[in-house]
């Protein structure tokens, strides 16, 4: 999944379903945890700026002017864990708030972010995180944790990408190489320019790589492997101990922004498109057709509409809604080149739209559909 502004981070940082908060009361609560000193300087000051923060409810495409200038001129959208942790829950606990241990004039804090359920009171946590607060132009400021986190970690530059790992993590440089050749390649088949430089992290597990930027809990499920991406920023984050270089998916979704920001694409559109280009789950995408073959043919009542409607939940590498809409995409993209891929993403978010768009690109009766798009599954799964 995973982050774009006007498209909000897409699937790629969007891990999990929306979680909506209790419409009650919509205060912003901003508690301290056993222990934490707010009232020595500079704790004082840091926790004020802090609650400041949190309490003008923020938002990913808002200006930050209590976040660090450096920060800001490096990510456009300088709050990191934006998408993540403020999804219009309003209690936030801090439950440290220390110097950060090797960092001059800088300070960890550390926040809760979840709800009380209703009758039984019991906390349901979103997210446990990190941010760091520090001295810059003679003012305490809010810093990311990213940068902080990984100050120690490896970084290997190869094209425009940087790949930042942990010490104990092997580099295998050849498919880094790849990954970095498949940027350029990528972007000279869409016609956008290239990210001047892309972030790309990696461990072997997902919530060890989002740890780095400061999500040090987040309800993932079972997916710890896969990445979530950061489009205007211009960041991937990547799990995967067998393809950590090679993750490809979210790295479609970084190159790709600039051709489908003004399109407003449905979202399964979107993923569909970053799987045909990048693969999902690690594999490439004719690797990922044989699965879906035999799911097809293990459901032959399926529909592309109920694809696109309620497509089936992921099962390991099988994703049929990633999956489908990407032979659907090239399809598309057989028969109109990059002019019908634009047409299919710019069909709209209704499903009936994007099928009857995908019926006229095909120049088929929008009945013949499935037929056709099961028939192109079975020739590239063989």
């Amino acid at each position: 999944m995973r982050l774009t502004v006007s498209l909000l981070f897409a699937a790629a940082w969007t891990p999990v379903a929306p979680i909506h908060a209790q419409r009650a009361d919509t205060t912003v609560r901003v508690a301290v945890g056993f222990g934490v000193d707010t009232g020595s300087i500079p704790n004082q000051e840091i926790f004020a700026l802090w609650r400041t923060y949190l309490s003008s409810r923020p938002g990913c495409l808002q200006p930050a002017p209590l976040w660090s200038p450096s920060e800001q001129a490096r990510w456009p959208v300088v709050d990191l864990l934006c998408s993540y942790v403020y999804q219009g829950f309003t209690r936030f606990t801090v439950v440290d708030l220390a110097p950060a241990i090797g960092l001059d004039s800088t300070y960890l804090i550390r926040t809760l972010v979840g709800r009380v359920s209703d009758p039984g009171q019991d906390l349901q946590p979103l997210a446990l995180y990190r941010v760091y607060a520090t001295r810059e132009g003679g003012r305490w400021v809010l810093a990311n944790a990213l940068p902080r986190v990984t100050r120690r970690w490896n970084h290997e530059t190869i094209g425009r990408v940087t790949f930042v790992y942990p010490p104990t993590r092997r580099f295998v440089r050849a498919r880094a190489q790849a990954t970095a050749v498949f940027v350029d390649s990528l972007a000279r088949a869409f016609q956008v320019p290239p990210p001047p430089t892309i972030g790309y992290y990696f461990t072997d597990d997902l919530i060890e790589t989002l740890g780095a930027a400061g999500l040090e809990f987040f309800p993932l499920g079972g997916d710890t492997v896969g990445g979530r991406s950061n489009a205007p920023d211009h960041l991937v984050f990547i799990g995967s101990s067998s393809n950590g270089e090679g993750y490809r998916h979210e790295l479609a979704h970084v190159i790709l922004w600039p051709f489908l920001a003004p399109l407003q694409a449905a979202g399964l559109v979107q993923e569909g498109l970053m799987t045909w280009t990048g693969g999902s789950a690690g594999l490439d995408f004719r690797d990922l057709m044989p699965g879906l073959k035999l799911y097809l043919d293990a459901h032959p009542d399926l529909t592309l509409e109920r694809v696109v409607t309620d497509p089936p939940p992921r099962s390991g590498s099988l994703d049929v809604g990633y999956d489908g809409l990407a032979v659907l995409c090239q399809m598309v993209y057989d028969v109109g080149g990059l002019a019908g891929v634009r047409s299919l993403a710019s069909a709209g978010r209704d499903p009936s739209a994007v099928l009857g768009t995908a019926a006229r690109l095909l120049n088929v009766p929008q009945a013949r559909l499935d037929r056709l798009w099961r028939d192109r599954v079975a020739a590239l799964a063989r």
